[in-house]
């Protein structure tokens, strides 16, 4: 076969210093490699490899995940967001959510791994078996995240010639493509070690593994795609799940606030790791214009509202009609430690998202205030993952992980699997388990779920959205649940609060966005870019 030329691979490598500062990564830069240089080189072959860990999409960039759920809108459309949210999703305009072209070069490099694995011959077995294992491990979750936004795709594991009449191929089944995806994650998870230290901390594990194969086999038996809602999905799912758990090695971190920013968090499985040289941005762009950042994530009222009151109970609106002063007082902890609001410290100062009843002044990050343009257009603002140490606006880079998974999701998983298989008690032990940390201690606030049937069901996808938060799960839940219609349709809202003369303030909700959820949302169409190239690609329904 002719020998592929991998050109600027010395970029990346140096881009996957992010990882940590592994000697795999001191290689001399060269502008181009062909693949007998790469595969017959130990260091090269490892840093060829460990390129994977930049390049699943996160949660840092502008354009992620929670801005087309019901948590929060971009604050600017940069990347198309606001069409997405009103239902103007098309096969040739998907904005953020695009990511076929770019997954399936990800995965023809992994298969460009798997051709040369007989030129591997400098490298010792367990290197090779790790290497392997986490070649294995991203292949399935660039696949795993092609699944779950697009449904069955076409299943490439080999390398196509120029001229090779197989290369125009059609989708698998979304049943093919789950049994191909979750026995890659076992075959992976055999292969890796439980954990790494030192210079390859950071690297996946056997756990990352298995918790990706459970997140897989959850997603396979939820009504998107279990209609019929047979037991062994839902036996699958759980089994998965708690093959994590009994490993023994990860525990709910006491400090829900403060697991955000410590890669060495017990609770976490899987994570990309970044460092102060090779940071991100986030901080700023999601910063108050008060701070100089751009309010990014402007959380919605709908959000904000999602958080119990310490009793249990929902809050309304008659909190904000009837308030003077702070309507966010007794809610569940992890509110606070999530959304920025009005009056509330962030990094040192009191936020001032408030205008004076001139109409004419407001404070320090409100629409008259520092740099008024970024100001939130709901007036909330996301304080989870910020690092609040970060105070020189645009000098400083965040150095903080971000996690992809973490026991309090396996706990989840796992309660709504056996949900479904109709162990109640199970349930609710793992759900109860989640807001055991997040009382921090204190016994008063948030009581155990103590409902049964459909209200049960409702508390557990109730409990994930609020745990969860701005992590990427909702996007997806919401369609493997089939309840987009609902949850992502209609009018939302953010706060105006006004200050009167005499210090009090005056709390109104307002209309930010009419939003519209089709049926045809539940998938993303396959982008027209790549139908045009392969006609036997069938598109998804209602595009």
């Amino acid at each position: 076969m002719k020998k592929h030329v991998l050109k600027n691979v010395s970029l990346a490598l140096i881009a996957a210093a992010t990882l940590s500062s592994c000697d795999v990564l001191d290689v001399e830069p060269l502008d181009s490699y062909t693949e007998d240089v790469i595969f017959q080189d130990a260091k090269l072959t490892e840093a060829y490899v460990t390129m994977n860990y930049t390049r699943p999409r996160n949660g840092w960039s502008r354009n992620a995940l929670r801005f087309c759920s019901d948590e929060a809108m971009e604050n600017f459309n940069w990347s198309s967001c606001w069409t997405i949210n009103t239902g103007g999703m098309t096969p040739d305009q998907l904005g953020p959510l695009d990511i076929w072209a770019d997954y399936y070069s990800y995965i023809k490099n992994c298969n460009i791994f798997f051709n040369n694995l007989d030129n591997l011959n400098s490298i010792s077995q367990d290197k090779r078996d790790i290497l392997i294992g986490e070649a294995t491990f991203f292949r399935a979750y660039y696949y795993m995240e092609l699944v779950n936004n697009y449904g069955g795709v076409p299943l490439i594991t080999r390398l196509f010639d120029l001229d090779d009449s197989g290369m125009m191929v059609k989708r698998d089944s979304y049943e093919d493509c789950v049994d191909f995806i979750v026995s890659e994650f076992s075959k992976a998870a055999e292969l890796l070690p439980t954990k790494f230290s030192g210079t390859d901390f950071g690297r996946v594990t056997k756990g990352a593994a298995l918790a990706m194969k459970a997140r897989m086999l959850l997603y396979a038996a939820s009504p998107l795609w279990n209609p019929s809602d047979e037991r062994d999905r839902w036996q699958a799912a759980a089994d998965a799940a708690k093959s994590v758990i009994d490993l023994g090695i990860y525990s709910l971190d006491p400090d829900y606030k403060g697991l955000f920013l410590n890669a060495e968090s017990p609770e976490i499985i899987f994570q990309r790791l970044y460092n102060t040289e090779f940071g991100e941005w986030f901080d700023w762009y999601n910063s108050t214009n008060g701070w100089g950042g751009y309010s990014c994530t402007a959380v919605l009222q709908e959000m904000v509202d999602s958080y119990e009151m310490e009793d249990g109970s929902m809050p309304d609106a008659s909190i904000y009609a009837n308030a003077t002063d702070n309507p966010w007082e007794g809610r569940d902890p992890r509110l606070y430690a999530s959304v920025v609001c009005d009056g509330q410290d962030f990094r040192g100062r009191e936020i001032e998202f408030w205008v004076n009843n001139d109409g004419e002044t407001g404070g320090l990050d409100s629409e008259f205030g520092r740099d008024a343009w970024n100001y939130s257009k709901t007036h909330y603002t996301i304080r989870k993952f910020m690092d609040e140490s970060l105070v020189n606006s645009w000098s400083d880079k965040g150095s903080q992980p971000w996690i992809y998974c973490r026991l309090a999701e396996i706990y989840l998983n796992y309660a709504e699997a056996l949900f479904h298989l109709g162990d109640e008690d199970g349930a609710r032990r793992y759900v109860n388990l989640v807001r055991e940390r997040a009382r921090g201690g204190n016994t008063s606030i948030l009581p155990d779920v103590t409902a049964s049937g459909d209200e049960l069901l409702d508390k557990i996808r109730h409990e994930r959205k609020v745990e969860l938060a701005f992590e990427e799960h909702r996007f997806y839940d919401v369609r493997r649940w089939k309840i987009g219609e609902t949850t992502d349709t209609g009018k939302f809202h953010g706060i105006n609060i006004t200050k009167m003369a005499d210090g009090s303030k005056k709390y109104e909700l307002f209309e930010v966005q009419d939003r519209l959820f089709k049926a045809a949302d539940y998938l993303l169409p396959i982008p027209n870019y790549e139908r045009r190239r392969n006609d036997l690609l069938e598109q998804n329904p209602g595009y």
